[in-house]
């Protein structure tokens, strides 16, 4: 019984193993942005954001359709993304991936089938967008 439980937990974690991430990559403003995604069959996706190599969010695809990020910069000295030197107190990330989806049928019915996300982000006001991509069925 013990080697039938311990044979079917590891072909259950082969089964769940997530692929390689599928990511883009731009440079807009002078900035180079990537945005990946990891999917694993039946678990959710997850999307990282990176900018300028430095890691910025992973949110999985329920928490990344509308963000809105903020950081009050301190008055004193600090360790800060050279895009959140804007002159102001705050600056915001703000964007998101929101679902593109197809019209099918399922047996006989309408359905709406999410194929892909449009994702745009943009850095305070001065910066723009840092990350704008398409991409259908990730």
């Amino acid at each position: 019984m013990k080697k039938t439980a311990i044979l079917l937990c590891g072909m259950l974690a082969a089964v769940a193993h997530a692929a390689e991430p599928k990511c883009a990559t731009q440079t807009l403003n002078g900035h180079t942005s990537e945005l990946c995604v990891t999917s694993a069959s039946f678990q959710h996706d997850y999307y990282t954001l990176r900018v300028d190599r430095a890691l910025i969010f992973v949110l999985p695809d329920d928490y990344v359709e509308d963000i809105s990020l903020t950081h009050t910069l301190p008055k004193d000295a600090s360790i800060e993304f050279p895009l959140s030197d804007q002159g102001t107190p705050t600056v915001q990330i703000t964007g998101g991936c929101k679902p593109l989806s197809d019209r099918k049928e399922l047996n006989g019915k309408p359905i709406s089938v999410e194929v892909g996300r449009l994702c745009s982000f943009r850095w305070g006001v001065q910066t723009g967008d840092i990350m704008n991509t398409c991409s259908e069925t990730w």
